[in-house]
């Protein structure tokens, strides 16, 4: 445990619970504000997107700006680990 937050979830799972406290996040904030790097929160949300559990909307004049959010599925999925995350912390 960091600062009383469980550290054990690895990057897909962390940015699950981001997505269901955040619901729309652009992709360069999971590294500038979420610190995760870059290059592995973009692997990650192709991964999450090929299970549908995220999917994104491209925004900007070149579309250069990419914002991801829960599916219906990615939801139900994010709010299990949410309370899973809840659990292991308070018991």
């Amino acid at each position: 445990m960091l600062n009383g937050e469980f550290t054990g979830f690895c990057v897909d799972t962390k940015m699950l619970v981001i997505l269901l406290k955040e619901e729309d996040v652009r992709r360069s904030a999971f590294s500038t504000i979420h610190k995760i790097n870059y290059n592995t929160a973009k692997s990650a949300l192709d991964r999450l997107e090929a299970l549908d559990l995220v999917i994104y909307d491209a925004k900007g004049d070149r579309r250069d700006t990419v914002y991801y959010s829960l599916t219906e599925k990615g939801k139900k999925a994010a709010q299990m680990l949410a309370d899973l995350d809840e659990f292991i912390r308070n018991g």
